[in-house]
């Protein structure tokens, strides 16, 4: 991070603007390569291995430690004439002392974890930005706002999650994919089991979640004028509205900002890329702002494979598991897969929906068993037990996708080549 003591000391010869691009690659790579050290040093010294709930923490205060560089970076850039008369964005009113910084990277909401019995939900969540956390502090919020529909809401959510929850964890456990008992099992079997598991998963998320928002609401994170259309992590979207409306009591307030599942999008959307938008919302929004949209055009391979690095630094971001790795790959592959498939299937004009023998036959194998495919990915974590059990399921979504994907990346790769000159 910087104080204004630190920019005062920059050389004169090095661009102010220069010094801020710079300022934020470092920040970038070098929270990664901590991530990096401190999951890899027990390999090295005498030391306990990271433990899930600690790593949890530290992935949040990742992406704050990088968000906030890159809001102070924007607040550079946004004090010139020319950046204030493009599109309207909101910049932070000043630079941030050194004891706000601290105040943000480890303020508690958004780092705590919990233990309810034998089931242990991570409420680490969501990400918010410094700005955020400032406009929390407004004084409607404190005073007049009550977060109590905000929080009923999400306690109706722990009403039917919780016992979903625990009752496919009793019957379908992750370790049930690790033993022998899965080659006893046809393939059909193992697909259903897959499913299964990915209902467990779901289902402690959106518990975790449910439990993670309502203490951000509670603190007025996220909470603003709905007529501002608030979005989540940028926070509000009509800043002339939102001026208007700002600090009103009478008005009508929504927490659309901190709000991080989509569930009837997961649950029953009919698009791989729309289900994947819809989860985890505050990292994706995240990624987009910070990796995908500023991924570096002069490169031709990040301009090709700008979605790959992003959902390389995804898994980077989760862990150094190879089952990270191997699920979140698979994703990029899956939306062009599907962009391809859609685009020779119309929809109909009058409907605005594709055929409905299509829809349900889409969703009943690539969109919702890819989905079950990766999530035991990402569960199983390890290079062993996820290619096990992805070999008794005959690896189908990647022998689905990798020649769709590889003959579009060709194809788009010749038509975007510079032409030689006669």
């Amino acid at each position: 991070m910087t104080n204004p003591k630190l920019v005062k000391s920059v050389p004169n010869e090095l661009p102010f603007s220069l010094y801020f691009r710079y300022l934020t690659a470092a920040v970038f790579v070098t929270s990664f390569a901590y991530l990096m050290v401190i999951r890899y040093l027990h390999y090295f010294l005498d030391v306990n291995e990271l433990a899930s709930h600690a790593n949890v923490v530290q992935l949040i205060m990742t992406l704050r430690v990088i968000g906030l560089s890159f809001e102070i970076s924007d607040y550079s850039f946004g004090q010139s004439e020319s950046e204030k008369a493009k599109k309207p964005k909101r910049f932070l009113d000043k630079e941030p002392s050194l004891l706000e910084i601290l105040n943000y990277f480890y303020h508690f909401a958004g780092l705590t974890t919990k233990k309810f019995g034998a089931m242990l939900i991570y409420s680490a969540g969501p990400y918010y930005t410094y700005q955020m956390l400032l406009d929390s502090q407004e004084s409607v919020l404190l005073h007049s706002w009550s977060p109590f529909l905000e929080i009923r809401e999400r306690a109706l959510r722990l009403c039917w999650s919780v016992p979903l929850f625990i009752i496919f964890n009793h019957i379908y456990p992750l370790d049930g994919l690790r033993s022998d008992s899965v080659w006893e099992m046809n393939f059909f079997q193992r697909i259903l089991y897959a499913a299964a598991v990915f209902i467990v998963f779901r289902m402690r998320v959106y518990s975790a979640w449910a439990v993670a928002e309502s203490i951000c609401v509670t603190l007025g994170i996220g909470i603003y004028p709905s007529e501002a259309k608030p979005r989540i992590v940028v926070g509000p979207t009509d800043l002339e509205k939102y001026r208007q409306l700002k600090g009103r009591p009478e008005v009508t307030y929504n927490s659309e900002a901190i709000v991080n599942l989509d569930i009837p999008e997961i649950e029953f959307g009919d698009s791989f890329r729309g289900g994947i938008r819809s989860w985890n919302k505050s990292v994706q929004s995240w990624l987009a702002l910070y990796v995908h949209s500023r991924a570096n055009r002069m490169y031709s391979f990040r301009v090709h494979f700008r979605v790959e690095l992003t959902m390389f630094v995804s898994a980077l971001w989760h862990g150094t598991y190879a089952g990270y790795f191997m699920s979140f790959l698979i994703v990029p592959m899956c939306a062009s897969v599907e962009d391809i498939i859609f685009s020779y299937i119309p929809v109909d004009p009058v409907t605005n929906q594709r055929p409905a023998w299509f829809r349900y036959s889409y969703l009943f194998t690539l969109r919702f068993r890819g989905f079950d495919m990766l999530a035991t990915g990402f569960l199983l974590k390890n290079f062993k037990d996820t290619h096990r059990f992805w070999s008794s399921l005959y690896y189908w979504l990647l022998l689905v996708t990798l020649p769709i994907y590889a003959f579009d990346k060709i194809r788009s790769l010749k038509k975007k080549s510079p032409k030689k000159e006669l």
